[in-house]
């Protein structure tokens, strides 16, 4: 007797997982079973150590640099850097690193997507690398287009300043995704610019900008004497912390950053529970590709 109730219960738990899984999945996941289909069938082109190399590619990219956060509509922008090639250019340290075979892995899954990105071509999305911070080095640019004018717009006095003229939302947005703009590299290197992009919030980034970062994001110094009143956002995370966490310098005590925590807390339940018990590569990809 004790034993069969023992047993309902486990089967009534079982039941409520289960229900509790599918209601978060219909409601936050963004993918559909047939759009991951699709990406299924174009990577039948790579052969098995490509796929490999891309997945490493992947999953480093987003293990750590948020780009879920983008895919998903709910961050401007996400930006990576990465060694592509051992050039003379190449800081000691860094060149060092090149030759780890994760940085290895990491250059193979690159020039696999390199060779492929064309079998997935983004629709609300712009994918751009540029060289930055040294030749051997390149940085990954993920954009979410409609999010990143309306951040743009809100803080047009901003990019007109460090532009030094007037100009609109759609000429800064033009600069920002043409590397070989003459104007392109006083926006990407710029750290209160950057920083709003990234969205990290306005006030955030001018506290960073004057505390640790300076105007150029190639040189971290910190610029101000005195206590800052920065802390990791991750600190104010709620657990899991390390998991997906937006990593940038804040101010906790403000309602800009009160405000991000619920915006990212409803944008990490939504990768969360899209990315849930799928494969990275795929997801990815069909979030790229998506219209």
């Amino acid at each position: 007797m004790r034993f069969r109730k023992t047993l309902l219960i486990c089967g009534l738990l079982f039941i409520s997982g289960l229900t509790f899984v599918a209601h978060e999945r219909n409601r936050y996941n963004v993918i559909s079973h047939e759009e991951l289909l699709t990406i299924r069938e174009k990577l039948k082109v790579l052969s098995p150590q490509e796929k490999q190399d891309l997945t490493f590619f992947i999953d480093q990219v987003i293990s750590f640099d948020q780009y879920p956060y983008t895919l998903v509509g709910y961050k401007p922008m996400s930006v990576s850097n990465i060694i592509v090639e051992d050039t003379e250019d190449l800081l000691p340290f860094c060149q060092e690193a090149f030759k780890r075979p994760r940085h290895q892995k990491m250059m193979r899954g690159y020039l696999v997507w390199e060779k492929y990105q064309s079998f997935f071509p983004r629709k609300k999305h712009i994918l751009i690398d540029y060289s930055f911070m040294g030749k051997g080095r390149k940085e990954i640019a993920l954009i979410c287009p409609k999010l990143c004018m309306a951040t743009i717009q809100e803080h047009l006095g901003d990019f007109q300043e460090i532009l030094g003229r007037s100009c609109t939302r759609e000429g800064v947005f033009e600069i920002l995704t043409q590397p070989e703009h003459h104007d392109f590299y006083t926006l990407i290197d710029h750290t209160r610019l950057m920083g709003i992009l990234l969205g990290f919030g306005r006030n955030n980034a001018c506290l960073y900008e004057q505390y640790q970062g300076g105007i150029s994001r190639c040189f971290t110094e910190p610029q101000r004497s005195g206590e800052s009143p920065l802390h990791m956002f991750n600190h104010e995370w709620p657990w899991p912390g390390a998991l997906l966490s937006p990593d940038f310098a804040c101010d906790p005590t403000t309602e800009e950053t009160r405000q991000l925590k619920k915006h990212y807390k409803k944008a990490r339940r939504v990768v969360r529970w899209t990315y849930f018990l799928r494969n990275n590569l795929e997801v990815t990809l069909a979030l790229l590709v998506q219209s």
